[in-house]
């Protein structure tokens, strides 16, 4: 499985951006999303930009991220701590999904 991490941008040298996350600091590939900024958030897959991020954005990754490990370290599982985005939500299904009227 291949998850999305998001990261900031720290500096920026060429085509390559060194980033800061949740398990440090590393060079990422930038050429997909170029130009970049120091503090812009990334989407990174296996040490590549693939995508921009708002910082929100990049907040409520990192939530489920911490979802995923307190699962995986078998730690109770809190829906409002880890999603609080989807508490007190009516689910909603994509437009592609919804009947026709």
């Amino acid at each position: 499985m291949c998850l999305g991490i998001p990261m900031q941008v720290v500096s920026v040298a060429g085509t390559t951006a060194l980033c800061r996350g949740r398990d440090g600091e590393t060079r990422i590939d930038i050429l997909l999303v170029a130009p970049v900024a120091v503090g812009d958030w990334l989407l990174t897959f296996l040490g590549a930009a693939r995508g921009r991020l708002e910082a929100d954005e990049a907040g409520r990754i990192e939530q489920a991220l911490g979802a995923l490990e307190a699962v995986e370290r078998g730690q109770p599982f809190d829906v409002a701590t880890f999603f609080p985005d989807l508490v007190d939500r009516e689910p909603q299904l994509p437009e592609h999904l919804r009947g026709r009227s």
